[in-house]
């Protein structure tokens, strides 16, 4: 309950109130005590304190986000991948909200929204590791959507976290693995685990994604010829089975794998790992679709079939996979000789 006390520096009442969080603030009323009718005005302006206390009260233990986010996003997100990729964003993002003491969605404002980025690069080392710029306005985009459905329940009237106006910093260009890279990475594999060594190969072969090397057996047809990924947005792609594939899905058969490559539950951590213990930092799992692509546009063949081959949905990002260099390219000058 509200209530209200004086200061002796000020001229003005001050009123004590409660917080969201439980904890007690307490601010200027605006109202001199010397004014007239100044006891009635402050009075009443404690009595509307109160009223919106218990009234955010009310709301806020009703429409706290734990519970009903869980339940929301296991409904909204068949997929298991992209439920798994929501859960993960909204698991930082609710250490944020707990950490500023936010526990609904009417407490949610812009400029908390805005505050996440630099949280989420620099949090105490007690809550959470800290990550990118560009993974916080990802993680955000996953708490607009929450948001969204918070304004559909009539949590709260609009969406703060929509059109934050953040934009992203360039990533990191992923580099072509080279031809004596790959050698020292092979001979490095062959100590390590046997789902590492079929990892590797599958994605070095189809040009595929860490995710989509554990394609279901039922998706290869190897009398067509044929192995069927399942990409982003859920959508497939069929593919030519590289013929170096063909005694891995043999194995796969004969030890009734459900897929290709058994990958362990962090396999993309055990990777990065793995490129850091053998020296090459710069690499990342993901080098192995830049290689292809680009290995695939040395060898002179159009992007229309390259594109068929490795899933690429659009000519701007194939082209970001690409990694030609002048020497591949220094042939085309012949085409420019002669005179003018």
């Amino acid at each position: 309950m509200a209530s209200f006390y004086v200061r002796p520096s000020s001229p003005f009442y001050w009123v004590r109130f409660q917080k969201p969080d439980g904890t007690w603030g307490g601010k200027s009323s605006g109202i001199r005590r010397t004014a007239d009718g100044a006891r009635r005005k402050i009075k009443q302006a404690v009595a509307a304190e109160t009223m919106r206390e218990h009234t955010f009260s009310e709301q806020t233990q009703s429409n706290r986000f734990d519970a009903w986010v869980p339940s929301f996003l296991a409904q909204k997100y068949a997929n298991e991948k992209t439920l798994l990729r929501y859960q993960q964003g909204w698991s930082a993002i609710s250490t944020f909200l707990s950490h500023q003491g936010v526990i609904s969605p009417a407490q949610v404002t812009y400029q908390l929204c805005t505050q996440y980025p630099t949280f989420r690069t620099s949090p105490p080392k007690e809550l959470m590791k800290a990550r990118s710029h560009n993974t916080a306005l990802t993680e955000l985009k996953v708490f607009s959507a929450i948001m969204q459905e918070a304004v559909r329940r009539g949590y709260v009237p609009a969406n703060p976290a929509m059109r934050l106006g953040l934009r992203r910093t360039p990533p990191k260009q992923k580099p072509e693995i080279t031809a004596a890279e790959q050698t020292l990475i092979e001979d490095a594999l062959a100590a390590r685990d046997q789902w590492m060594r079929d990892c590797w190969l599958v994605a070095m072969r189809q040009g595929c994604r860490l995710t989509e090397t554990a394609v279901p057996l039922r998706e290869i047809d190897p009398k067509a010829g044929t192995i069927t990924f399942r990409g982003k947005g859920n959508r497939m792609h069929c593919a030519p089975l590289h013929d170096d594939l063909r005694p891995l899905v043999k194995r796969a058969i004969k030890e009734k794998r459900p897929t290709l490559v058994l990958l362990p539950k962090y396999a993309a951590k055990a990777w990065f790992r793995f490129f850091r213990q053998i020296g090459l930092r710069h690499l990342c799992f993901h080098s192995t679709r830049v290689t292809v692509v680009t290995r695939l546009a040395r060898a002179h063949h159009p992007i229309y079939e390259t594109k068929a081959y490795v899933g690429h949905a659009s000519d701007a990002i194939h082209a970001i996979y690409q990694r030609l260099s002048p020497p591949d390219v220094r042939h085309l000058g012949a085409a420019l000789a002669g005179p003018l």
